[in-house]
């Protein structure tokens, strides 16, 4: 399945259980966010439960894009486009942009 069959068969997936409320997805995205940061904070990076969370997580995130009438994978492109020039430093494990 590609990428983007697999984005339209969560789009379908969410509109076919009736779940049109932004407000109500984003509780939701957070909820799932939380479950992938509780592995995270027990550095349980590459586990069942890790990758079950970070996919909930993409469900999630997809299905409220959707229900915003925005397209993830635009998001997706725009947002490496505005990234894949950015200067800056990498400290402790995280990139920090010049000027921030």
């Amino acid at each position: 399945m590609t990428t983007d069959d697999l984005i339209t068969a969560v789009m379908a997936w969410g509109e076919e259980r009736g779940i049109d409320n932004a407000y109500r997805q984003l509780n939701k995205v957070t909820e799932e966010l939380g479950e992938w940061a509780h592995e995270i904070c027990r550095d349980n990076f590459n586990t069942p439960e890790a990758k079950d969370a970070c996919g909930d997580v993409l469900v999630t995130i997809i299905i409220l894009a959707d229900i915003c009438g925005i397209d993830p994978i635009e998001c997706l492109e725009e947002a490496y486009h505005e990234i894949s020039g950015r200067k800056g430093h990498t400290s402790e494990g995280m990139f920090i942009k010049d000027g921030s």
